[in-house]
This record gives structure tokens, C-alpha cells and sequence, in this order.
């Protein structure tokens, strides 16, 4: 069946969108701010337009036909680039721009420099606001592209991102260690000192952590595990049991020092942490992304001197 671009109403294309990522005409309507018999409506017109059903009901969901599966792609690709031309049209004037970010990051750049991060953004785009979400074990290649996240900001060398994101170095911290004051270990450990008491683990998916142990590897030893914890907010009562040790990134750990009875521990031979950006081919362009990637390297030079911007 031949189906003419210039006879089928535009409309309808984001109700299909919206359908295959919510799979429920309920959700749907709420997120296109319509009401369900109007999306239901829609959809009807859809499936003679196309000559397929599209949805078949489900127990749970509504589930998509092969045709279906194929249209999401291209239809998803071509309202985010004509989402992206016209926030282009718009430009961008952080001074005057309402916009939310919306990042994924580790939850050492959370700890250690979202704090930073909300008031340079408060102070050069007064009307912009952050959100964040803790870097996960995915690609990100779909949350990037449907416009669900702007950046993610991953590790060099880990291999978890899609291939087919654009990515950029951000900057670089080291790993260092953290004893209780009145440890005696020396200023710089080596392999040895660092696996004589048993550690905290600080991330339930950490590229970090996944390095300490690839590093003690290559140095033919191993270190005990005491604890696992999925972030870093309960290492500071941990750590006056005086009973571990824990290796963090440089950021984590001269904030912990500051506020905490801590000391922090060079390793010799170093762990450098490469933090990169990333993000999605369709929004390479936008401007408001642009802006904020800048402002992203200014907050990593203001703190730490270097980055890759």
C-alpha cells in the first residue's frame, strides 16, 4: 500500500511515538496533554492509514507489530531532528532561557561536583534547572535519542556506551586511598599496604572500583572486600570503625578529608580516572547542549585546573 507523506496528518506521527514508549493510551494522553478518546481517535487513523493494526492489546501492555517495530525508528529519529531544528531556530540565551538539563553521571561526579555545578548554572542561566540521574550499566544510545537525557558522562576506556554517541573527554582524576587519621601508612601506597586491611566497595556498578581490582590484579595481588555499598553516603561512619580502607576518586576523597577524621593516601602506581562526555549524533548541534558542555568545562577547570575543553 502506497501512503503519501503530504496526505497524512504529522500529528499522528507523535501519538504513534508517544504509544511506542508508553505501550498504554492512558499514559499516552497524559504525556501529549490530550485525552484518551482523542488519542484513541488518532490511533484509528493511523492503523487505515497504514493498513496495520500496529498495537495488538496484551494482559499487560500494547504491544507492537513487526510493522510498527519498524516505523519507531525512523519516526523517532525524524521528530527529534525536527524537535532539534526548532530549539535551533530559537537559539539559545542561557540569561533568559527556562530549560531543564538532564544528565546521567557516577555518583562521584554527583558528590563531588553537582553542588558546583547547580550554582554556576544558577548563576549564568538563572531560569535553567539540573536534573540527575546515577550512571548505569547501559548504553544510553535511546534515553539520549527520544530526548530523555541531554549528556551522559561516562569513563574513558570502559566500553559501556553506544559506539554510535559522540564522546569527548571531560577531565581526569586519580584514584587515591582513605585510612582513618592515625593509620600509619605512608603518604603513597603501594600494592602491598593497600590490601592490608579489608576495603569498601563504593558503587553497585562502578567503573572505578572495577579498576583498583584490575590494578592489584596486574600487580599479582587481591584485595579483601569488607563491604559493598551502592554510593558513597555511608563511607564516613564506616571508616571511623577504623576496621577499612576505601579508594576513591581524588574528589571524593579531599571532601571527605575536609569534613571527616580521614587521611588521604597517593597510589604509586597511579589510577588515573578519565571522566568523558557523551551524547547523541541528533543534538550535536543544539545550542543549549553546546552551552552546557562549555559550561561543563569551565566547572572541571575552576576546580581542578584542567580539561579537556
Amino acid at each position: 500500500m502506497d501512503i503519501s507523506l503530504a496526505r497524512l496528518d504529522l500529528n499522528l506521527l507523535t501519538v504513534f511515538d508517544t504509544l511506542m514508549q508508553e505501550r498504554n493510551v492512558t499514559r499516552a494522553a497524559e504525556q501529549l496533554h490530550l485525552s484518551q478518546s482523542t488519542v484513541s481517535h488518532a490511533l484509528g487513523r493511523l492503523r487505515i492509514a497504514l493498513d496495520d493494526p500496529l498495537f495488538i492489546m496484551s494482559r499487560r501492555a500494547m504491544m507492537p507489530t513487526e510493522r510498527a517495530k519498524a516505523l519507531a525508528g525512523p519516526i523517532r529519529q525524524a521528530l527529534a531532528m525536527l524537535e532539534q531544528g526548532l530549539r535551533q531556530a530559537a537559539g539559545f540565551d542561557p540569561t533568559t532561557a527556562r530549560r531543564i538539563f538532564r544528565i546521567a553521571t557516577p555518583g562521584s561526579v554527583e558528590h563531588g561536583m553537582v553542588p558546583a555545578l547547580v550554582d554556576l548554572l544558577y548563576q549564568q542561566a538563572p531560569l535553567c534547572r539540573l536534573e540527575v540521574c546515577e550512571l548505569a550499566d547501559s548504553d544510553y544510545e535511546r534515553e539520549l535519542e527520544k530526548g530523555g537525557l541531554d549528556l551522559v558522562i561516562g569513563f574513558a576506556g570502559a566500553n559501556h556506551l553506544s559506539p554510535r554517541l559522540w564522546q569527548e573527554e571531560w577531565f581526569s582524576n586519580p584514584l587515591v586511598c582513605l585510612s582513618p587519621i592515625g593509620s600509619e601508612l605512608p603518604e603513597v601506597l603501594g600494592p602491598e599496604q593497600l590490601v592490608s586491611r579489608p576495603h569498601i566497595h563504593t558503587s553497585s556498578w562502578g567503573h572505578s572500583q572495577a579498576m583498583v581490582d584490575l590494578w592489584l590484579a596486574r600487580l599479582g595481588v587481591a584485595r579483601e572486600l569488607g563491604v559493598r555499598l551502592p554510593s558513597f553516603m555511608a563511607v564516613p561512619p564506616l571508616m571511623a570503625t577504623g576496621r577499612y580502607l576505601v579508594v576513591v576518586p581524588e574528589m571524593i576523597g579531599r571532601h571527605f578529608c575536609h569534613h571527616y577524621p580521614l587521611q588521604l593516601h597517593q597510589l604509586e602506581p597511579a589510577i588515573p580516572i578519565v571522566y568523558l562526555m557523551a551524547g547523541h549524533p541528533l543534538t550535536a548541534h543544539d545550542q543549549a547542549i553546546g552551552w552546557f558542555k562549555r559550561l561543563l568545562h569551565q566547572l572541571a577547570g575552576d576546580l581542578y585546573g584542567h580539561s579537556a575543553g
